[in-house]
């Protein structure tokens, strides 16, 4: 659930400009940006305790579309 998040505004970048981690990490490096940034979203499965809490909020309707729109992996 990784994403390139311009630090400053907030927003993410453009699936045309930013397509992968490499392309994030090649923004930052040719630009030497300081606001740009290759984040993770705060509820993950990284590990078994956000596993289990990202699948509570799913189950208990409590933030679950968020967890649901960083999982699709669509691009139209």
């Amino acid at each position: 659930y990784y994403r390139c998040v311009n630090t400053t505004t907030g927003e993410l970048f453009e699936i045309q400009q930013v397509n992968n981690k490499s392309d994030c990490i090649n923004l930052i490096n040719v630009e030497n940006s300081t606001d740009v940034r290759w984040v993770n979203i705060k509820v993950n499965f990284d590990n078994v305790g956000l596993g289990y809490l990202s699948l509570l909020q799913v189950a208990t309707f409590k933030g679950w579309m968020d967890i649901m729109y960083a999982a699709v992996d669509s691009r139209e």
